[in-house]
């Protein structure tokens, strides 16, 4: 698995705790293809889940 940017763990951050603002979403709800798909495709898939992950084990978040 690809090691996660700091940058991009910023950023999903900055998303999930808008996510979070914006609408009752639960944070399992919040998958990396959910992710990709909200960013257009942006940022590899691979990528996602390893900063999603790194967010998993530091912060709580229910990434799968």
């Amino acid at each position: 698995m690809t090691k996660p940017n700091p940058e991009l763990i910023t950023l999903l951050r900055q998303f999930l705790e808008h996510e979070a603002r914006s609408c009752s979403m639960d944070f399992g709800c919040i998958t990396p293809e959910y992710v990709y798909r909200m960013w257009g495709g942006s940022v590899p898939l691979e990528d996602i889940e390893a900063a999603m992950k790194a967010l998993d084990n530091n912060s709580g978040y229910n990434s799968k």
